[in-house]
C-alpha cells in the first residue's frame, strides 16, 4: 500500500511538472515571464520526487506543500472562471494536490518518511512543526506565483513578505529545539506579516480573486506560526527564566 501512495504521489509530481514544461502551449502562456519563472518550480518539484523515492521526511514534507501550494490556484481556475474558459490544465493541477494531499498524509506514511528521521517529530507539538514549515514552504511557492503573474518588480513591499516568510520557517526550526531566537522570529514574523501582506494586497492586487487566493495561500502558515509560538512560548520562555 505505501508503495502504491508513494508511486501515486510521484506520478502528480510529475503531472505538475509537465504542466509547468508545456505551460507556454496552453492557455496561460500569454504571460512570458510566469512560462519563465515557474520553470524554476521545476527544481523542488524534483527534489520532492527523489526525496519521496529515496523515503526522506523532506520529500513528504516538499510533496504537501506542493500540493497546498497548488490548490488555491487550481481551485480558482477550476470555479472561479467564465464559462468557455478550457479547464484542462487547471483540472489536472487540481486533481494532482488533491491526489498529493491524500497520500502522502496520515499515520502510515508519516512513519515511513518522518520515523526513519533522526528527530523525532512525534507528537502536538513537533506536529506543528511540522505543518507550519510545510504551510509556510507553500507560502513562499505562493508569493513566488504572485510575483511571476503579475510582474512586480522586488521593491519593499514584495521583499518584506518574503523576509518574513524566511524568518517564520528559520524561527519555527529554533522552536523545535526550544531556542529563545526562534521564540522572537516567529512573533515578529506572525505580527508583521499581517499588515505586510494586507498592504501587498492592497497596493498590488487587481482582481478580488487574487485577494482570495493570496489569503488561502498564507493565511494558513500564519496561523500555524501562532499556534506554534503558543505551544512553544510557555517551554521557551520558562528556559529563559531559569537562565
Amino acid at each position: 500500500m505505501i508503495l502504491i501512495r508513494k508511486t501515486v504521489a510521484i506520478g502528480a509530481l510529475l503531472a505538475l511538472g509537465g504542466l509547468i514544461v508545456t505551460l507556454d502551449r496552453g492557455a496561460y502562456g500569454v504571460n512570458p515571464g510566469l512560462v519563465v519563472a515557474t520553470k524554476l518550480l521545476l527544481v523542488p518539484l524534483g527534489a520532492a520526487i527523489i526525496g519521496l523515492a529515496a523515503e526522506q521526511y523532506w520529500g513528504r514534507w516538499l510533496g504537501l506543500a506542493a500540493a497546498v501550494a497548488v490548490l488555491p490556484w487550481a481551485l480558482y481556475l477550476t470555479f472561479g472562471l467564465p464559462p468557455g474558459v478550457p479547464l484542462m490544465q487547471q483540472t489536472i493541477a487540481l486533481v494532482a494536490s488533491v491526489l498529493l494531499l491524500v497520500t502522502l498524509s496520515g499515520r502510515v506514511m508519516f512513519e515511513r518518511y518522518e520515523g526513519r528521521a533522526a528527530t523525532d517529530w512525534s507528537g502536538l507539538r513537533m506536529g506543528l512543526v511540522r505543518w507550519t514549515l510545510i504551510l509556510n514552504l507553500a507560502s513562499a511557492v505562493g508569493l513566488f506565483v504572485f510575483v511571476s503573474v503579475y510582474r512586480y518588480r522586488v521593491e519593499w513591499h514584495v521583499a518584506v513578505p518574503a523576509v518574513l516568510l524566511i524568518g517564520l520557517v528559520v524561527g519555527v526550526l529554533l522552536l523545535a529545539r526550544q531556542k529563545t531566537m526562534g521564540l522572537l522570529l516567529v512573533a515578529l514574523s506572525c505580527v508583521f506579516f499581517i499588515p505586510a501582506g494586507v498592504f501587498f494586497v492592497w497596493k498590488e492586487s487587481s482582481w478580488a480573486g487574487g485577494a482570495h487566493i493570496f489569503a488561502a495561500s498564507f493565511v494558513p502558515g500564519v496561523l500555524a506560526g501562532w499556534a506554534c509560538l503558543i505551544a512553544f512560548g510557555k517551554p521557551v520562555w520558562q528556559a529563559m527564566r531559569a537562565e
